[in-house]
């Protein structure tokens, strides 16, 4: 089993702006907090089987200086599953994983400028890799 995660907890404040209205305010698309969680977990039951989820939060942001306008938070579900075998004497890798597993809308985050991005829609991804 291993498990790797991250916290980001950020007061972003508004300091030289050219208005005082906005002076102390969040600044756009920064969130107070972020996370993530992720684990993978060998399987005994098949040799080469690795199962994984991760779990990814980001905090509500501003869309504004003035703070008026903002997205929600969001929380996403990933899931994933690799299988590492040999195929004619060569290592090959075969991997599955769902992104957004529960199909959720959500504003990814906002850029400069109010600039939205949307947060993708559930997502399956096929890949096998090899060494020649």
């Amino acid at each position: 089993v291993r498990l790797l995660g991250g916290v980001t907890m950020l007061k972003g404040e508004l300091t030289k702006t050219n208005s005082a209205a906005t002076r102390g305010n969040t600044p756009i698309g920064v969130p107070s907090v972020q996370f993530n969680l992720g684990a993978e977990w060998d399987t005994p039951f098949l040799q080469g089987l690795t199962l994984a989820a991760n779990v990814i939060h980001t905090g509500r942001q501003y869309v504004d200086t003035a703070n008026t306008q903002e997205i929600p938070s969001w929380t996403r579900l990933d899931l994933g599953a690799r299988y590492h075998t040999e195929i004619q004497d060569r290592p090959v890798t075969f991997r599955a994983a769902v992104e957004n597993v529960f199909d959720d809308d959500y504003w990814a985050g906002v850029a400069s400028y109010g600039t939205l991005a949307q947060g993708a829609p559930l997502t399956v991804k096929l890949s096998m890799t090899t060494d020649f």
